[in-house]
């Protein structure tokens, strides 16, 4: 199959990772597989074009002809730009379709189809190609710079403590905060745990169904209770999510203040460590490329892979 593998522009040029590193695309080569990558793919992270062009990779700055291979393979979404140079190919990325249905409308103008990283799981339900501790670790990290605090001066609150609060509540925890997580049964009691909070985190995966009926947790009245200078760390960035005043934001603009309280809502945080986030992507999504690549038509791929497309024609708005 010909594989195109595309720079990333998207959030004013800082979004810097490459979704594919030379060991890895050396393996798609071997499996007799041509990949075009374009020019300065890894560059910002000090991979040269030489780099992918010793292992087999041809290297182009024409943008046109990375976007018509047979299969696109990009870590964000496309830009609406790069979504007009597709036509009749398919699309392996991040989508977040449900939160993005304009993606979907734009793939099915080009007759585009996608594979969406973010779904593809195993029988336990586990995401596949995932840096959702990651996430926590490096969004912890940014709180704390902008509390104005010594983490050890800190009280956090956190919002739910599964896979995506994990590297927040491990970072926290390290340096010394004092650390509250508001139980499913405390969220009736949020007002009272909300008093003198340096940083809220809210980790929580909130139900469709919540979001569409706007149901918080947190109210943007309730942000008055937090100390001065206080952070809402949002790491979910579903929207609308439990926090009323959060909205998603990019890396390129991470933050803004809504009542004396900075919100840092980044979608694609893992960005913010772009040579370790890079490199564990590129070795998740291998075995997955290795798989779609090797099949004619998206029918024969394995159920796990094949619930993660997204066929514009299928698709609810």
């Amino acid at each position: 199959m010909n594989i195109g593998i595309a720079k990333e522009i998207s959030a004013s040029g800082k979004e810097t990772r490459a979704i594919m590193l030379p060991r890895e695309v050396k393996r798609l080569i071997e499996e007799k597989h041509r990949v075009i990558a374009e020019k300065g793919l890894g560059l910002r992270m000090g991979i040269a074009d030489s780099e992918y062009r010793e292992v087999g990779a041809t290297i182009t700055r024409d943008r046109h002809r990375i976007f018509t291979q047979d299969l696109v393979v990009k870590l964000k979404p496309p830009l609406t730009d790069e979504f007009r140079m597709m036509r009749n190919n398919i699309l392996f990325s991040m989508l977040h379709a449900e939160q993005n249905p304009r993606f979907v409308r734009l793939m099915d103008k080009v007759n585009v189809k996608a594979i969406a990283m973010e779904l593809i799981t195993n029988r336990a339900g586990e995401r596949l190609v995932q840096c959702t501790d990651m996430s926590g670790e490096q969004g912890m990290l940014m709180a704390f710079h902008v509390s104005k605090k010594s983490p050890r001066d800190c009280r956090v609150l956190v919002l739910g403590y599964g896979a995506v609060s994990s590297g927040a509540l491990y970072v926290a925890n390290a340096l010394g905060a004092e650390v509250k997580i508001l139980r499913k049964s405390e969220f009736r009691n949020a007002k009272h745990f909300l008093r003198h909070v340096d940083i809220l985190v809210n980790g929580l995966a909130w139900p469709k169904e919540k979001r569409d009926n706007k149901e918080y947790i947190v109210t943007k009245k309730m942000l008055s209770l937090m100390n001065p200078y206080g952070v809402v760390l949002d790491l979910s960035v579903d929207y609308p999510n439990p926090i009323e005043s959060c909205r998603p934001t990019l890396i390129s603009n991470p933050a803004y203040i809504i009542n004396g309280i900075t919100h840092i809502s980044i979608f694609g945080y893992p960005g913010l460590a772009p040579i370790s986030s890079s490199s564990r992507y590129s070795k998740q999504i291998l075995p997955l490329l290795l798989k779609i690549a090797s099949v004619k038509k998206l029918s024969r791929l394995p159920n796990y892979i094949k619930k993660a497309i997204i066929d514009p024609e299928n698709f609810e708005f």
